[in-house]
């Protein structure tokens, strides 16, 4: 086992036994353990320390497939393109996009928030 999960695992068990008297926070602390050991046995550990270094940062964003100046421009490209990548996303008019094809074969556009917005958002929350 890596020192670095070591030394997490042990932080884990160390908070546990700081909520010991609260059973829902230890089997949730319990669960977080044993996805981290799952993502060892399973061989995708060092794929979360990458994860887990980029995550929240412009690194991790998501990067659009193509970028277009109006949704109809996306639409003809989309719609001469046999198939596209699950989970595509493309930009229109600087705001990203997830798209999918419906089974009636029209696309559905999804918007996602910039950082930006999202970060307002959690500010207005508080």
């Amino acid at each position: 086992m890596s020192s670095k999960l070591e030394d997490l695992l042990s932080s884990l068990e160390a908070l546990s036994r700081q909520h010991a008297s609260e059973p829902e926070a230890v089997a949730t602390i319990e669960t977080a353990a044993k996805a981290l050991c799952f993502l060892q046995h399973v061989g995708r550990l060092k794929d979360f320390w990458e994860y887990a270094r980029v995550f929240n940062t412009e690194e991790a964003w998501p990067k659009p497939l193509r970028s277009f100046g109006t949704r109809d421009e996306a639409l003809a490209w989309l719609r001469a393109q046999a198939t596209v990548p699950y989970e595509t996303v493309i930009a229109v008019a600087g705001a990203l996009h997830n798209v999918t094809r419906m089974r009636d074969g029209e696309w559905i556009f999804i918007r996602i928030p910039s950082r930006e917005e999202l970060n307002a958002m959690e500010d207005t929350e508080e």
